[in-house]
């Protein structure tokens, strides 16, 4: 029997016992009875077809009768926004106040866990919404194999990414991804999780205008990326970045809150210091003959960092005992030169009981860790078997927060500017030379060494500002 004839039997049975089909299906589903009723359960295993088959018999008829759906739809992606954009949510950025943690601290992975969890239904439309054409593919091709039309639509895209040039993004894409070289489904939720934050943002900034964090942080991007102002204007505009003003305001912000933590922490005597060099090509908008060679700058950039591991003043308080044994003091001891080998007897090296020494012990551990990574296949089967080396005065590992100092115009290829470059860092540090001041906040550290770092070259400078300054009556001058 054809399938039309058995429903032409059900239907005909419906109507002897007089009950129409609608009223047939209002009650079996909202009658508690028939709650575990196997065609109940057969209708809601099967809801999104029989939705989708509504659709399509009567789309005419079903747009005006639908319209209570999609008004509630609105209603409640509008409170969700409302409550993402609130101050309680935690996503009001003030710009004047701006700290280095809030730049820090940001990650558009929480903020769009946040943003799914407190905007559920908003989150899903988005996610449809952005991929209107994955889902109406994989709706009409059903019959196909789904992970075809997928696949084939991530290889149109990555084709069209690469040949656009995705800039920067891929660095962001990278990190919301478990693995560099994570998949393409992988970077393809990666790219769909970024426009939905966006997106999402630009809701809430235009619901509550302090609901601007990624606008802000946005602005702070295009700010140190030398973006030009115009193209800042026009994307604040479209609701992705801050006003310039309000970048401005930020930047000032971050500056005088660096400025603080910098003499803060210089003023501990427990920071050490770097610097380098770098370039600038200031290129002008008005080409003349006089500064065309001119555009090219050569300045230095600092670094402060403070030192880990329980170190304190005393620890540094060595400059008298360095003194007496430099080669630049004329009344220092003579001390024997020494060599590379002498380092060796440095750390005691007593052999255990089966004569091998640490050094020994860690090179057979290596020996073995590589033979089994990178030997025959054979030696796979001990890796279980291979434990970690031996922990012998093992240094804990800390993340060492680094601050970033005021650019200097000095040029660190000379004598002179590497005297400039520690002399501006010490300063910005809150650090003068001895007897010059008399703010009792400002340390003296004549007694004190203080650590710099630079590149190959550094050292050598260094070591030249010395010998120019070499007649020196105390450990200070």
């Amino acid at each position: 029997m054809s399938s039309s004839a058995l429903i032409d039997k059900v239907l005909d049975t419906l109507q002897l016992v007089g009950i129409s089909v609608s009223y047939f299906l209002l009650e079996l589903l909202a009658n508690k009875e028939y709650i575990n009723h196997i065609a109940v359960k057969d209708i809601l295993q099967n809801k999104q077809l029989i939705l989708d088959a509504l659709l399509k018999s009567a789309e005419d008829s079903l747009r005006t009768e639908l319209k209570w759906a999609t008004d509630l739809i609105k209603d409640i992606c509008a409170r969700e926004i409302v409550v993402l954009s609130a101050k309680e949510s935690g996503y009001h950025f003030d710009v004047v106040h701006t700290v280095p943690e809030q730049l820090e601290d940001f990650s558009i992975e929480e903020l769009a866990k946040d943003m799914e969890k407190l905007a559920p239904v908003t989150w899903d439309f988005l996610d449809t919404a952005l991929s209107a054409r994955t889902h109406q593919k994989i709706g009409a091709g059903k019959d196909r194999d789904e992970h075809q039309l997928v696949a084939r639509m991530d290889s149109d895209e990555e084709a069209y990414w690469e040949e656009l040039g995705e800039g920067d993004l891929e660095g962001i894409i990278s990190g919301l991804t478990n693995d560099a070289e994570s998949s393409v489904e992988n970077q393809r939720k990666a790219k769909a999780l970024l426009r939905k934050v966006t997106v999402l943002s630009i809701m809430m900034r235009s619901t509550n205008q302090r609901s601007n964090t990624l606008q802000s942080l946005m602005g702070m991007f295009l700010q140190s990326t030398h973006t030009l102002q115009k193209v800042i204007e026009t994307l604040e505009r479209m609701g992705v970045s801050v006003s310039v003003n309000a970048i401005f305001a930020a930047t000032r912000s971050l500056s005088v809150q660096t400025h603080h933590t910098l003499r803060s922490l210089g003023q501990s005597l427990l920071a050490a210091y770097a610097y380098d060099n770098f370039d600038v090509d200031l290129k002008s908008h008005e080409h003349k003959i006089e500064n065309s060679n001119e555009s090219l700058k050569h300045l230095t950039s600092g670094l402060m960092f403070p030192l880990q591991h329980c170190t304190s003043q005393e620890d540094l308080k060595c400059s008298k005992e360095l003194w007496l044994k430099s080669s630049l003091n004329p009344q220092a001891e003579v001390l024997p030169k020494r060599g590379w080998k002498d380092l060796l007897s440095l750390q005691p090296d007593t052999p255990n009981s089966s004569g091998l020494t640490h050094r020994d012990r860690f090179n057979s551990w290596k020996f073995l860790s590589d033979l089994i990574t990178y030997g025959p296949p054979y030696f796979m089967q001990f890796k279980d078997r291979l434990r970690e080396p031996e922990l012998f005065e093992g240094i804990p590992v800390i993340k060492t927060p680094t601050i970033a100092a005021l650019a200097m115009d000095v040029s660190n290829s000379t004598v002179a500017g590497n005297i400039q470059s520690v002399i501006n860092l010490l300063e910005q540090g809150g650090i003068t030379e001895p007897g010059t001041f008399d703010d009792p906040e400002i340390p003296d550290i004549s007694e004190y060494v203080v650590l710099f770092h630079g590149n190959l070259g550094t050292g050598e400078w260094l070591q030249a500002v010395q010998q120019r300054r070499a007649i020196e009556n105390t450990p200070w001058d």
